[in-house]
C-alpha cells in the first residue's frame, strides 16, 4: 500500500481529510497526521513516506519550505499542496517543484480522490519501471557470460561477443593469450548427503572462491558453462598460466571440502584465436579419469593415444544418456557394448571396477541436471558401490549397469508421459504439510492457480484417485499414528489433522480402518 503522511496546522482539517477519504479503497495506508513542518521531516526521516499531502500556510515552516526539505529526503515522495487562497504565485511555485496536485480548501472529495487516483498510477508506473530497468541491469552479466560460451564453443562469431564485453565497460587488451577450464571434482559423491540447500550453498561457495581469486590476480575474462565448470580466458603478462592455475588450484583446496582440477590449453596468438585453446583445454580436462584430479592438466601431458580414447568414451557416455533420455532401449544396449569394448584395453581388475564407478557417476550427474535423484530411483547407496566387487566377470558388471540403465530409462519415459506428475507431487506434499487446514479443493486450487473443477481433473486423472479422497486418507493416516499416544485425547487427535466434528471424525476413520477410534485404541492396547 501506498504511505501517505497528512500535514495541517489545523487539527478539524487533518481529522476531516483522514475520516472522509477512502484510503483502503486507493490501497493507501496513513502513516502519519501532523501540525507542523518540523515533526513531519522527523516522520520523514524515520520512515518511507509515498505520498505528502500539506497545507502551503503553516507557521514556523510552511508548506513550500517543507516540500523541498522533504525532497531532498525522500527524491521520489509525490507531493499534494492544499491552500486556503487561490494565490498564482503559489501555484507557481507548487508547479517549478513538480507537484502533483494544488487543491484549494475547502477540499472537494471527489478531486482529492482523483488525485489520488492518478498519482497512484504514476508511483506505479515509476516502480515498474525501475523494476526494468534493475532487471536489464542483472541480466546484461547473465548475457555476457552466456555469449563468451557460445563464442568460445564457436556458435557465435568473435566480433558480436567482442562488441557487447566494450559496451559492459569490461578491459581486454588483445594479444597472446589461452583457456584455462576449471571443473569441480567428485561433485556428485562429496555432497550426496547435503540438502538441496546445503549442496547449493557449498557449490556456490566453491565458485565464489574460483572467482574471488580469479578477480583478485586480474588474469582475464571468465564465464561459467552450461555443465557448470568455468572457462578462463588468460592474458599472457609475463607469467606462466599453468603456475597461475596451480596456484588456484590449492587455494580452493586450502579454503573449501572441495578440490578443482584444471584443464589448460596452449597459448594462441590472439584473443579472437581463444576457441581453438579452449578445445585443447577441453581434451586435457578429459584426460582426469586417466591422469589425475586436484591438478593442472596441459594440453601436451597426455598421450594421444589416452586423449582419443578419452574422447570416444565422452562421446559414447553422450549417446548412451540421449538413449536413456529417449527410451531407445536397443541403442543403450549398443552404446554399452561400444564403452565396454574400451575396458577389454584395461590392465587390471580394480581399473575395471574403476571404470564402472566412473560410468555410474556421470550417469548420476546426468541425471540431476534433469531434477531425478539416482539414489532415491534405484534405491541404491552411490557412496557404497560394493555390489561392484561382488561381480567375477565384465560381463556381469556390464549386464549390472545396462539393468540400471534400462530402469532408469522407463522411469524417464513413464514421467514423459505424465508431465503433470509434478506438479501433482508439490500438491500432495503441501497437503501432508497443511492436514489442520480446511484444504477445500476451491482454496488449493487458488493457491496452485488453477480453477476447482480443472485441478480436480488433473488430479484424479494423474492419481486415480479424487482430491477429498486423498486428504481424507492423509489425515487418516496421520491420525493413526497420533492414537499411537495414549496421553492424546481422541477429539485433540481430530482436531490436530482438520476435524471439528468428531462424529464425522469417527466416521471416516472407521470406513478407513474398520475400528472406530475408541476401538482401535483399545486393540493397541490389548497388542501392547
Amino acid at each position: 500500500m501506498n504511505k501517505v503522511l497528512l500535514v495541517d496546522d489545523e487539527q478539524l482539517d487533518l481529522e476531516v481529510l483522514q475520516r472522509f477519504t477512502p484510503w483502503e479503497q486507493l490501497d493507501m495506508t496513513i502513516v502519519g497526521a501532523v501540525h507542523g513542518g518540523g515533526a513531519a521531516l522527523n516522520l520523514l526521516r524515520e520512515q518511507h513516506v509515498d505520498i505528502l499531502i500539506t497545507d502551503i500556510q503553516m507557521p514556523i515552516m510552511s508548506g513550500l519550505e517543507l516540500a523541498e526539505q522533504a525532497k531532498s529526503l525522500l527524491p521520489h515522495l509525490k507531493i499534494i499542496f492544499i491552500s486556503g487562497h487561490d494565490d498564482f504565485q503559489y501555484a507557481k511555485r507548487a508547479i517549478s517543484m513538480n507537484a502533483s496536485s494544488y487543491i484549494l480548501k475547502p477540499v472537494d472529495d471527489q478531486e482529492l480522490v482523483n488525485t489520488l487516483q492518478l498519482v497512484s498510477e504514476q508511483l506505479k508506473y515509476e516502480r515498474e519501471q525501475m523494476k526494468r530497468e534493475e532487471q536489464i541491469d542483472s541480466s546484461i552479466p547473465l548475457l555476457q557470460n552466456e555469449m563468451m560460451y557460445q563464442w568460445l564453443r564457436g556458435t557465435i562469431d568473435y566480433r558480436t561477443f567482442f562488441t557487447l564485453y566494450e559496451r559492459g565497460g569490461l578491459p581486454w587488451q588483445d594479444g597472446p593469450c589461452c583457456v584455462a577450464l576449471i571443473e569441480m571434482d567428485d561433485m556428485a559423491w562429496k555432497l550426496k548427503t547435503f540438502s538441496e540447500e546445503q549442496r547449493r550453498i557449498a557449490i556456490e561457495h566453491g565458485f565464489r572462491l574460483i572467482i574471488d581469486d580469479l578477480q583478485a590476480s586480474r588474469l582475464g575474462i571468465y564465464c561459467r558453462t552450461g555443465d557448470d565448470k568455468v572457462v578462463v580466458v588468460i592474458q599472457s603478462m609475463g607469467f606462466q598460466a599453468d603456475v597461475m592455475m596451480q596456484s588456484l588450484v590449492e587455494h580452493v583446496q586450502n579454503h573449501s571440502n572441495l578440490t578443482i582440477t584444471v584443464g589448460l590449453g596452449s597459448e594462441v596468438i590472439s584473443l579472437e584465436k581463444a576457441p581453438s585453446s579452449y578445445l585443447q583445454a577441453c581434451e586435457a580436462l578429459a584426460t582426469k579419469m586417466f591422469i589425475g584430479k586436484c591438478r593442472v592438466i596441459t594440453s601436451d601431458q597426455p598421450a594421444g593415444e589416452i586423449v582419443q580414447t578419452t574422447l570416444d568414451l565422452e562421446q559414447m557416455m553422450e549417446r548412451m544418456f540421449t538413449a536413456t533420455v529417449n527410451y531407445e532401449l536397443v541403442l543403450i544396449h549398443d552404446t554399452l557394448e561400444q564403452l565396454f569394448k574400451l575396458v577389454h584395453h584395461l590392465k587390471d581388475k580394480l581399473s575395471v571396477y574403476n571404470f564402472a564407478l566412473y560410468v555410474v557417476s556421470k550417469t548420476d550427474f546426468f541425471l540431476q541436471s534433469l531434477n531425478v535423484n539416482l539414489s532415491d530411483l534405484l534405491s541404491i547407496d552411490l557412496k557404497n558401490l560394493n555390489v561392484l566387487y561382488d561381480f567375477e566377470t565384465i560381463h556381469d558388471i556390464k549386464s549390472w549397469l545396462r539393468k540400471q540403465l534400462f530402469e532408469v530409462s522407463e522411469h524417464l519415459h513413464n514421467k514423459k508421459k505424465n508431465p503433470n506428475r509434478k506438479l501433482i507431487d508439490e500438491i500432495e506434499r503441501y497437503v501432508e504439510a497443511n492436514l489442520l487446514e480446511s484444504l477445500q479443493l476451491r482454496h488449493v486450487a487458488k493457491l496452485f492457480g488453477f480453477s476447482p473443477n480443472y485441478l480436480g481433473y488433473l488430479f484424479k486423472e494423474v492419481t486415480d484417485e479424487h482430491f477429498s479422497d486423498f486428504v481424507t486418507k492423509k489425515r487418516m493416516e496421520k491420525a493413526r499414528e497420533l492414537l499411537q499416544d495414549p496421553k492424546l485425547k481422541i477429539f485433540e487427535a481430530a482436531n490436530q489433522v482438520g476435524y471439528q466434528n468428531l462424529t464425522m471424525f469417527s466416521r471416516h476413520f472407521k470406513q478407513s480402518f474398520g475400528l472406530p477410534p475408541v476401538d482401535y485404541r483399545k486393540q493397541g492396547r490389548g497388542q501392547s
